[in-house]
């Protein structure tokens, strides 16, 4: 049992023991309470919660599955589809118990990942999932890890030709995706669409199409929580009943994939989406509506971060015109 000891205000503080951490230092947690007896309290509280959390002598695979397992009821089945594609990486380290994971063992294993040749982003993503499953059976654990560098990219959105010359190119249900595409709306969102969803130029984006674990593509209602849950201005797509384009997300992929190459332009569906955000933002529409719009968080962060790119005419466009007042001034005050 954690001693309390009395400070020189008066109050009381209790030390518990925490953790450990992989250089052999060891954490404790304070607890002050204006009595002995109540900052013991907290500390043996304290003590016998952690008791109870902590799990160490599982494995790394049990602790991966059983993430999997208690979260699969609450992330989407895609995000849970990826959990269960990456549990091979981790084959070096599975049978491995949790409380013997050091910064050394977690170091070397990042690395191994990236020198395999994985992306950045896809070591970062393996590596995270570890993490989350471990802190789940031991909440104390700690690890100081050196992750590969994020990749510094400057993509570019498509140009208002080349979406253009797709489109004109396109079939009567590729017209639908790709104006759907240039709106915001993602592949799966296309998929779920259905007429019933769309009443006086206005479609309610409610649902996905999404695989599940078991590699089957299902119709999964978009939380009404999530930025995702929105209502965009569509043109008339006629009317009838069921899905407006009856196609699966990976099949829209492969029509559009074989109309790009036909076209002779290099671009990927998911292009129109970030078309639609830099387009948004030359036109100045605020961040908060474009956000609205296209399913990000309101913050704009990912939006801004990822999706708001160059579109190479109007950074022409912007760099005469920059050229022109710069000379401009250089000739007024000549």
């Amino acid at each position: 049992m954690a001693k309390a000891k009395k400070l020189p205000s008066g109050s009381w503080r209790a030390r518990a023991y925490s953790y450990t951490d992989a250089d052999g230092k060891k954490h404790y947690e304070s607890f002050t309470a204006p009595t002995r007896a109540e900052a013991e309290l907290k500390a043996s509280e304290f003590m016998a919660t952690k008791k109870y959390q902590e799990r160490n002598n599982c494995t790394v695979q049990e602790a991966l599955e059983e993430y999997i397992d208690l979260k699969k009821a609450v992330l989407s089945p895609s995000t849970i589809r990826g959990y269960m594609q990456m549990l091979h990486y981790y084959e070096p380290i599975a049978s491995k118990r949790i409380d013997t994971l050091s910064n050394k063992t977690m170091q070397r294993f990042v690395s191994d990942l990236t020198e395999s040749g994985l992306s950045p982003k896809s070591v970062r993503n393996i590596y995270g999932f570890l993490v989350s499953s471990v802190t789940m059976q031991a909440p104390s654990a700690h690890f100081k890890v050196t992750l590969p560098a994020k990749q510094k990219k400057r993509p570019e959105s498509p140009s208002d030709e080349a979406v253009a010359a797709l489109y004109h190119a396109a079939d009567d249900k590729m017209k639908v995706c790709i104006t759907l595409g240039m709106r915001g709306v993602r592949r799966g969102e296309i998929a779920a669409l259905k007429y019933e969803d769309i009443k006086d130029g206005i479609a309610h984006i409610h649902a996905d199409i999404v695989k599940d674990p078991d590699q089957k593509w299902v119709y999964k209602e978009i939380p009404k929580t999530s930025e995702s849950d929105r209502y965009i201005r569509v043109p008339d797509f006629g009317s009838g009943e069921g899905y407006i384009v009856d196609w699966k997300p990976d099949t829209i992929t492969k029509r559009f994939i074989e109309l790009k190459k036909a076209v002779g332009i290099d671009i990927r569906f998911h292009d129109l989406r970030h078309y639609f955000a830099s387009t948004a933002a030359i036109l100045g529409i605020p961040d908060i509506y474009t956000a609205d719009l296209g399913g990000w968080q309101r913050d704009g962060k990912t939006m801004k971060a990822v999706y708001q790119n160059n579109i190479k005419s109007m950074t022409d466009y912007y760099s005469d015109k920059v050229e022109k007042h710069l000379l401009e001034i250089v000739k007024e005050n000549a």
